[in-house]
């Protein structure tokens, strides 16, 4: 049996342990497969050599970002500069306006979360609050906590920011990669850092929050990351044995879904027994 489509990022759903769907960017792609059941299958994922943009559509020689051409790449607000680094949101700005101020009223001057969450170790972070739980699943997070709720994307930007000069930034994949990471108290962290938070922000804070926690479906780690990259290397051939975050783990190496994006791939694999 096989599976033919564009890659984008996995559909998730927070369930015990979280369910992964691989879904098509494009619409005559094949229907979603439900990814998460075929662990301890033995798959073989070989890219075609078409790359199509998942925005337009398009036909691209590599994908800019995830999953453009680089003229969605130069002009689509989700591919702007200050998605990456909120603090520089420029929505306001006359001589640098916005790409697409619909766009940007949508997603960026909407409520946002500041958070913690522990994934290869703790780490402070920002999302739109239509995005939980998602964007705690997508980078791998075993446990995660609201800590403030702020008006816009470049507020919570600025915050965040500031709270990464006491705090770590970034999730380390590798590290993630290998298991559940370090035993955290998260209630103790939070309460470390709302004490950094300034007094001009502290009006967000949240006074009580939910810890949301999460496993992924495994049958082991591994003990090192070896990463696929389908430009240089098509054929991904192994034994799927884990999936956390965007990361589909075999035997012989783990490939990052999100960030093969509109590259074209089919999938075989055997039918249940």
């Amino acid at each position: 049996m096989t599976w033919r489509g564009h890659l984008k990022k996995m559909a998730v759903r927070h369930t015990e342990p979280v369910e992964y769907e691989l879904c098509g960017a494009l619409a005559e792609d094949d229907a979603p497969l439900a990814i998460s059941t075929m662990l301890g299958r033995r798959l073989r994922i070989e890219a075609t050599g078409a790359v199509r943009c998942i925005h337009c559509g398009g036909k691209t020689r590599k994908p800019y970002g995830e999953g453009s051409c680089f003229r969605c790449f130069r002009k689509l607000p989700e591919n702007d500069i200050c998605i990456v680094k909120p603090e520089l949101c420029h929505f306001h700005q006359a001589d640098n306006p916005c790409r697409d101020p619909i766009w940007g009223r949508e997603h960026c001057l909407i409520d946002h979360l500041l958070y913690l969450a522990v994934s290869s170790g703790i780490k402070v972070g920002i999302t739109r609050h239509t995005q939980i739980p998602t964007r705690w699943i997508d980078q791998g997070a075993s446990a995660a906590l609201p800590l403030a709720r702020l008006p816009d994307r470049l507020e919570v930007g600025r915050l965040e920011k500031i709270l990464a000069r006491s705090i770590n930034d970034r999730t380390h994949w590798q590290a993630m990669l290998r298991g559940d990471g370090p035993a955290v108290d998260l209630e103790a962290e939070a309460e470390r850092i709302r004490a950094l938070v300034p007094e001009a922000y502290r009006s967000y804070l949240l006074e009580e929050a939910e810890i949301y926690r999460f496993s992924y479906p495994a049958l082991r780690w591994p003990e090192k990351v070896r990463s696929f990259n389908l430009l240089s290397t098509p054929v991904v051939d192994g034994r799927l044995e884990a999936i956390r975050g965007q990361y589909l783990l075999f035997d012989s190496g783990v490939l990052n879904v999100r960030r093969h994006s509109g590259i074209e791939i089919v999938l075989s694999f055997r039918a249940a027994a």
